[in-house]
């Protein structure tokens, strides 16, 4: 996430659904991924205030591990072990921000919150020197998937989620990627011009010419690391 949007954006949309509509948020969650089962949202760490309007700060890098109460030290000890020795600066404390992370039972969902089609793309790889470990790291953490260069490039942010939750199923812990869509969650007014929102339709062809940027398109061994996207209506409205 980038810098929370006043009324607009994913980063408000997902704020505000937590805190305001947090059972509509939790039952629409499972009922479109097809999960049954309390649903546990992760707290963010504290920060200093003077830095972060909200005081607080994003889950990073695998520290969100020892948050979840079905996961061993000794996984969470094998996990950044593995991730460590491909020598990624900051791949085990700060190598991602998370937009949210919540369980249920013993499987976790790392979610990827969009409110607008451009947040899918846009975020390249900026570690020139890493490029050929995390290239090493996404081809050996996903054997089934057609990892290439192109991975680092517009569709990065996608590409380096399913390596992680890749790494985190073979260490026995059930991980999957989740796309969060909030439809019309991105209107604000703005020298009296209203910016336009996507919808369902838009946000699924932005996800379809991702994968296919990706060679993703239709790999059945995606579904084992990615979750079916959720789409929620942050007017309220119920398809």
């Amino acid at each position: 996430m980038g810098k929370i949007g006043y009324g607009y954006g994913s980063e408000w949309q997902l704020m505000r659904f937590l805190g305001h509509h947090r059972n509509r948020l939790d039952e629409e969650i499972k009922k479109q991924i097809g999960e049954r089962g309390d649903l546990h949202w992760l707290d963010f760490n504290f920060s200093d205030s003077d830095k972060n309007i909200t005081g607080d700060e994003e889950l990073k890098g695998l520290d969100f591990l020892k948050k979840l109460p079905f996961v061993s030290k000794q996984q969470q000890e094998k996990v950044k072990e593995e991730a460590c020795k491909y020598e990624i600066t900051g791949i085990d404390t700060r190598w991602q921000n998370w937009d949210a992370i919540f369980y249920i039972e013993d499987r976790v969902y790392l979610v990827e919150a969009k409110a607008h089609t451009k947040e899918l793309s846009g975020s390249k790889n900026s570690e020139r020197k890493s490029e050929d470990k995390i290239l090493n790291y996404m081809k050996d953490l996903l054997p089934d998937l057609p990892v290439s260069k192109d991975w680092l490039k517009e569709y990065y942010q996608l590409a380096n989620r399913l390596a992680t939750a890749a790494l985190l199923n073979k260490h026995g812990i059930k991980a999957k990627v989740l796309y969060l869509f909030f439809e019309n969650g991105y209107k604000k007014i703005s020298y009296r011009k209203i910016n336009k929102s996507a919808s369902k339709g838009d946000f699924k062809k932005a996800m379809e010419a991702e994968k296919k940027a990706l060679g993703i398109s239709g790999e059945k061994a995606l579904d084992k690391i990615m979750a079916r996207p959720v789409f929620i209506d942050a007017e309220g409205k119920v398809s």
